[in-house]
């Protein structure tokens, strides 16, 4: 496949434009169409910076007009600028000396066309369900990762929240359920004032223990922590009362020079420490973990009480633990603030190999 990249450069005689367009010569038309796109490594299931695409500009004769290339970014961009109207083209993904794909994408009605991104997720399969919130996006964080087959359940609908978590088996299709922090919590998770009187609570914390052991998998961020106070209430010790909602929720925010304590996520990070971003007025501090959870990164933390500030050293940011055949996974910091870098290696490792 390199053969044709190689000659049909050769054969373009005249010096690059500002846009990479190679001019043999003008045969005319308009050079006004884009393609944008997203490149996946193969091997990392992460997206590829520093990959060539490129495609050919043929005239209405099948001749060669030149040939368009672009450099994929770090997070697995490319943009292919300057393309003639009305064709359609064919697009290489080059790495070093080897082709690792190649696909037609339709400009005949002329515009600039985005490509869906690639799966690009690792070992996740099957659909997910999302939960959202007002304070993590977690669908942009599976799409970041390159997971895009995922079901949102609107988690600021009370009535539809309840009604989706009140079943295991309206659990049981999804590969892993995510809650993103933000999401409605009274008469869902924890009843304060006793208004649950269709005893909605203890059937959605049932619901979500019976999904987790018999194989599913929760991941929880910031907020959404009190979904695994009050299924598991032993795992986790937070900060303060832990029958009171939200009493965790005194973290100031900060960047936080993390360390990676658990062997399997400092090969996937390729790193021992990180920086860690806490960018929400408040966050949720973990005193310490009951048995059998595995903490995954520590760091030294600041919370706020009323005018009082207290400084902790080495408390956990993320961790993990088995439930019967499932498990269950939490990050003290906002998910949508650290996709990149290696907090992107992080949620992957989360996601992919918890």
């Amino acid at each position: 496949m390199r053969t044709p990249l190689l000659l049909l450069l050769a054969l373009s005689i005249s010096a690059c434009s500002d846009t990479g367009l190679k001019l043999v010569s003008d045969y005319g038309g308009v050079y006004e169409s884009s393609i944008t796109g997203r490149v996946c490594d193969p091997d990392t299931n992460q997206w590829m910076t520093g990959a060539t695409v490129y495609t050919h500009i043929v005239s209405d004769a099948g001749q060669l007009i030149g040939t368009v290339e672009s450099i994929t970014d770090e997070e697995g961009y490319y943009h292919l600028t300057s393309l003639r109207d009305g064709l359609v083209y064919t697009v290489y993904v080059q790495y070093g000396s080897t082709v690792l794909d190649q696909y037609d994408v339709d400009l005949s009605g002329g515009g600039d066309v985005v490509v869906p991104d690639p799966t690009c997720g690792g070992s996740v399969s099957g659909d997910v369900a999302v939960v959202t919130g007002d304070f993590d996006d977690m669908a942009a964080v599976l799409q970041a990762v390159g997971i895009t087959s995922f079901t949102i359940i609107d988690g600021r609908d009370s009535a539809g929240l309840v009604e989706f978590l009140r079943s295991s088996a309206n659990l049981a299709p999804y590969q892993a359920v995510y809650f993103a922090g933000g999401h409605v919590e009274e008469d869902v998770v924890y009843d304060t004032d006793g208004s649950d009187v269709a005893g909605d609570v203890p059937a959605v914390l049932a619901s979500i223990h019976d999904y987790v052991t018999g194989g599913g998998k929760v991941v929880a961020s910031d907020w959404s922590y009190d979904v695994i106070e009050q299924v598991w209430p032993d795992k986790v010790d937070f900060h303060g009362d832990d029958a009171v909602p939200n009493a965790a929720q005194l973290g100031v925010p900060m960047n936080v020079n993390a360390n990676v304590v658990d062997d399997g996520l400092t090969t996937a990070v390729g790193a021992s420490t990180m920086q860690v971003n806490f960018d929400l007025d408040a966050w949720p501090v973990v005193e310490s973990v009951g048995d059998g959870v595995k903490v995954l990164q520590t760091g030294d933390v600041t919370w706020r009480f009323g005018m009082d500030t207290t400084n902790e050293s080495a408390k956990p940011l993320a961790l993990s633990f088995p439930a019967g055949d499932g498990t269950v996974v939490l990050t003290a910091w906002r998910m949508a603030s650290n996709t990149d870098g290696k907090g992107g290696k992080v949620i992957r490792y989360l996601i992919n190999d918890l």
